[in-house]
């Protein structure tokens, strides 16, 4: 299997400034301060020339020139708690810019970043749990977001109005919301979200399991996709109906891509339901071609069942990032993941030329780990820091739990072991 981090030090170096100049044609309107991300930039790619004892294991295939390629990034749940939006309080408002100054780089690589939004957004003098102020989905997409998917637990967490107050401010972001409509007629002219990438058609879906055991107000089931007719009770009658009209709305935009979000399973509960391979295999006979979870606060299998993308969908799926910010009070649920997916199309087809994923740790103020505030680290820069003796390295305590992370997610993901049946 190859190795995910060059040995070479003139390709590691082509490599760089490949990075580096998909940073600045994505983010060349975005202002965000600048000089330090250029610095943490530096930083960080200094280190990638270094100690590759912890990288993790990779798919992938060279493309050809003249190949449309695009790269997505997607990463799991963000979760704010009432503790945590104190701490980004400042006398003006909020600051959230300090959460996501370390992982940056390590997003800013792709052409879109993908995640979920566990929570609505209200005003900033309201903002309490799960319900956040403006400022973060400024935060996020000065950090690399795109897509926030709002399919989840909480949609409906402040009513309806919540619902489309929560997707304009995304919008208004600079960012597009996956998985709710404020109208009927917003879900007849948007209900498939399709992006145009580098020369790759992409459609994105998003479902949900349930809303907090909420039931949507008679008239509002334009609201969310949702995986069972019973998804205020019991979650087990398959709504396969629903499922398959949405994923036949998508192929009738003539997409090369078909990504589904799906927010189910069972909190911090590693086991995959009967009712999630179910609905797996529907989604993937019905003609998508990437499935990505959320929910559990783990991060779960990964299963590539083929690189080729065909019209008959069923490609790969997560069923689980775990979360990439966290609120969890136990430690094993801090440890999320960027997937980081690349897809490329030429005369042959479109294939998934690129899979892998690069750990990632929530962290919050902690004397034991000798952390002083809230921000999500990049787990393998935070290793090699460490052990090139960077002045601003995590403790010992800390780095142990991520080297054991890491060793654990190999085994989580499986990614290690994937094949392609092409």
């Amino acid at each position: 299997m190859p190795d995910p981090y060059l040995n070479n030090l003139e390709e590691q170096l082509r490599q760089d400034r490949r990075l580096g100049k998909a940073r600045r044609r994505k983010r060349r309107l975005r202002r965000m301060l600048p000089f330090l991300l250029l610095l943490l930039l530096g930083v960080s790619l200094f280190f990638l020339l270094h100690d590759q004892s912890n990288d993790i294991p990779e798919q992938t295939e060279t493309a050809a020139p003249g190949t449309a390629v695009a790269t997505i990034n997607f990463v799991g749940d963000i979760c704010l708690d009432n503790a945590m939006l104190d701490g980004f309080r400042t006398e003006t408002g909020y600051d959230f810019t300090p959460l996501f100054r370390r992982i940056v780089p390590r997003l800013a690589a792709a052409d879109l970043t993908v995640g979920n939004l566990e929570g609505n957004v209200t005003q900033a003098e309201l903002a309490s749990d799960h319900s956040y102020p403006p400022a973060l989905l400024q935060a996020l997409y000065n950090a690399g977001f795109d897509i926030l998917q709002t399919a989840n637990s909480y949609t409906i967490q402040n009513g309806i109005t919540g619902l489309s107050a929560t997707k304009q401010a995304i919008e208004a972001a600079g960012m597009d919301a996956l998985g709710t409509w404020s109208s009927e007629k917003d879900r007849q002219e948007h209900g498939v979200l399709i992006r145009d990438v580098n020369g790759l058609r992409i459609a994105f879906l998003a479902f949900t399991k349930g809303m907090n055991n909420l039931r949507l107000p008679v008239g509002a089931e334009y609201c969310v996709n949702l995986l069972y007719n019973d998804y205020d009770t019991n979650y087990s009658k398959i709504d396969h109906a629903s499922i398959t009209a949405v994923v036949e709305e998508a192929k009738a935009q003539s997409p090369d891509v078909i990504v589904a979000m799906v927010h189910w399973g069972s909190e911090y509960d590693q086991q995959i339901a009967d009712s999630q391979k179910e609905i797996a295999k529907l989604l993937f006979q019905s003609g998508v071609h990437l499935i990505v979870g959320s929910h559990s606060h783990f991060v779960g299998p990964m299963t590539l069942t083929s690189r080729r993308i065909s019209p008959f969908g069923g490609s790969f799926i997560a069923y689980s990032l775990g979360d990439f910010v966290s609120c969890a009070d136990t430690n094993s649920a801090r440890n999320g993941c960027v997937l980081s997916v690349t897809i490329s199309k030429d005369g042959e087809g479109v294939r998934i030329t690129n899979l892998e994923y690069a750990p990632t740790y929530s962290a919050a103020p902690s004397e034991e780990l000798e952390l002083r505030e809230y921000e999500i680290l990049d787990t393998l820069a935070a290793i090699r820091f460490y052990n090139s003796g960077y002045y601003d390295s995590v403790s010992e305590k800390l780095y142990e739990r991520l080297i054991s992370a890491v060793e654990k997610m190999k085994e989580q993901t499986g990614l290690g072991e994937l094949q392609s049946t092409q």
